[in-house]
Order: C-alpha cells, then structure tokens, then sequence
C-alpha cells in the first residue's frame, strides 16, 4: 500500500503543478499617456561675474549688481519667485605661455527667477540687458501644474495598458482577469518633455539696442508609462 502512495505522489504533484500553472496564467502589458500642453512660465538663471584686482571691489560689485536685477524682478513676480545665491570670491588666473597668470578675484552670484506671465518677457530681458550682468544661464519653458498633468498622464497609461490587454486577450481567445500587478516606470521625460530648454543668453557684448528677446515656446508634452499584468483564463 505504501508503495501505491509512493508511486501516486509524483503524478498527484505533477497534476498539482500543471493546474497551478495554469490558473497563474497572466499577460502583461505596457501603456503609454502623454498630455500636449502650452507652457504657462520660464525659469531663468542669472549670472553675475566680476574680476578686480581687490577682492572687495569684485564683491562690491557683484552685491550691487545683483541689487539691481532684484529689483527688477521684483516688478515681475514675488520674492517667493526670487531665490539669490550667495557670493563666492577666488583668485583668477589665465593660463599663458605655460605659466597662470593672476588676473585679479572674480566675485561670482546667481539668481534663480520664475517668470509666471510668458507675454512679459520681452519686456523683462530688455531691463536686465541694461545692467550689469553676465548672462542669462539658463532659459526653460515650463508649467505651473506640471505634478497634476502627471498624474493625468498615469491615468491615460494605465488606460492605454488596459486597452492592450483587451485587445490582445479578444485576439489570442482568452479572457481577462484581475490586475495582479502596476507599476509606472518612474520615466517622467523631464528634458523633453516637461520643460523646453531655450539655451543661454550671454550679454557681455550689451549690442542688444535696448531690445529684449522674444520667445515662442513651443508645445510641452507629459509623458508617462506604466506596466500591467492581468490574470487570464481560457
């Protein structure tokens, strides 16, 4: 009898296995959303530059300079939108002739600015290309509710995965279960997708005649992507 047991269990197992197997049947599948809309502020960084030969001078003249640009943007938005580095001052030098030669200190700042209104922007770049500033580092398009148009973007995923699973299922003859698994990829395509990077706008040569620049951003695009698995049944 105990030999009759024995020789059972590797079918019993086997049978148990195979009827595992096949009620742990799943599909998985990918969903993509994305959301195209125009950007509503800029993002601008400041720079601020001086050489002299005292390093108090260089100072001095980073600190009014960067008076100036804030109260410019002041005009523009509120000190919420305005964050100022602080200054760090080293010696300069300029490789010639095999050797550094000591320029002077160069006293360095940046400002970091959020512009909320794109229409006045022109307006803005022409006020500060009439200080004394170094450049205008960095130029980005982007959106006030760009956490929300993510999380919009998450849901047209997830519907894009559910409507591939459907499909898939119609054609192969199966039927759709429960979700088991969902997850996003985490890739929210910030380079591409949720700012658009105009560049840098150097000002050391001021031959601007008084103009400021003019910008037409173009469309911004939220991108998201998640993962799905569904149960299936014949």
């Amino acid at each position: 009898m105990y030999k009759s047991l024995i020789a059972a269990l590797p079918v019993f197992l086997l049978l148990s296995c195979n009827q595992s197997q096949k009620n742990s049947a799943t599909i998985k599948v990918s969903g993509e959303g994305k959301i195209r809309i125009k950007p509503d502020l800029i993002n601008l960084t400041i720079n601020i530059e001086f050489v002299q030969p005292r390093m108090a001078d260089a100072v001095r003249l980073s600190q009014q300079t960067a008076d100036t640009v804030v109260a410019i943007l002041t005009q523009f938005a509120g000190q919420n939108d305005i964050k100022t580095s602080n200054i760090s001052a080293n010696k300069e030098y300029n490789y010639n002739r095999g050797r550094n030669v000591f320029l002077g200190y160069k006293a360095e700042q940046s400002i970091d600015f959020v512009l909320r209104d794109i229409s006045r922007f022109t307006d803005l770049t022409a006020k500060l290309l009439t200080t004394k500033i170094n450049a205008i580092a960095r130029v980005e398009f982007g959106h006030s509710k760009s956490d929300s148009l993510l999380r919009e973007a998450d849901l047209l995923a997830y519907d894009d995965a559910q409507k591939s699973a459907h499909k898939l299922c119609e054609r192969a003859n199966v039927k759709l279960g429960s979700l088991v698994y969902l997850t996003n990829t985490g890739e929210a395509q910030a380079d591409e997708s949720m700012y658009s990077n105009m560049g840098n706008i150097n000002t050391f040569n001021k031959s601007y005649g008084g103009a400021g620049f003019k910008v037409s951003p173009e469309v911004l695009v939220f991108s998201r992507k998640v993962i799905s698995e569904y149960n299936i049944s014949d």
